[in-house]
């Protein structure tokens, strides 16, 4: 899930997103929510619990924070076959046997929109992964600008991150101004 600093209405996702895999023969403790905070701070306590924003999940399943500077905590995939940007991933996400992102999609100055795909990269990668799409490289590019896909080379390099990972799902929401639920979306990320 994203961190704190994204408004996805995860009290309304996640549980029916745990109850469904614990329905489907999943332990509770085999499940494992973890915080995307890309180079941010963790989300702890009274924080936590807003951005989980239910007290049954917090309490059936492990809730825990990425840390981007942990160097062990991440597997290291090799590097991008297009632009070779390093890929070092939460090695909890990695090796999970199902992998599900929650994100909210929204423009994004500089990856065209946000949602699935940034919650992987840069949310739960390595400090080098993630400075290495805030440098010139990407930044300067003219197609690296909001609500732009095309060429742009950021988008690129998440799919193929994302492709190097194998199958990953996505739940992703828009909501309006005033922070409401109006559309969700489910499907593997391409």
């Amino acid at each position: 899930i994203c961190d704190i600093t994204r408004p996805v209405p995860n009290g309304l996702l996640l549980p029916p997103i745990v109850r469904t895999l614990m329905d489907a023969g999943m332990a509770p403790d085999a499940i494992r929510v973890l915080v995307a905070t890309g180079l941010h701070r963790p989300n702890e306590g009274g924080e936590l619990e807003e951005l989980v924003g239910d007290a049954w999940v917090l309490s059936t399943v492990r809730v825990e924070n990425h840390f981007a500077r942990d160097a062990a905590a991440h597997a290291d995939l090799g590097v991008t076959p297009g632009r070779n940007t390093p890929v070092r991933l939460d090695r909890r996400f990695v090796e999970a046997e199902l992998r599900i992102a929650t994100g909210l999609v929204e423009p994004h100055f500089m990856a065209g929109y946000s949602g699935g795909r940034k919650v992987i990269a840069p949310g739960i990668a390595h400090e080098d992964t993630i400075r290495t799409f805030h440098s010139a490289r990407f930044m300067e590019d003219p197609a690296a600008i909001q609500c732009n896909l095309d060429g742009n080379p950021l988008h690129e390099e998440q799919l193929a991150i994302v492709r190097m990972l194998g199958e990953v799902y996505a739940v992703n929401t828009v909501i309006d101004e005033d922070r409401d639920l109006v559309h969700v979306n489910f499907g593997e990320v391409m």
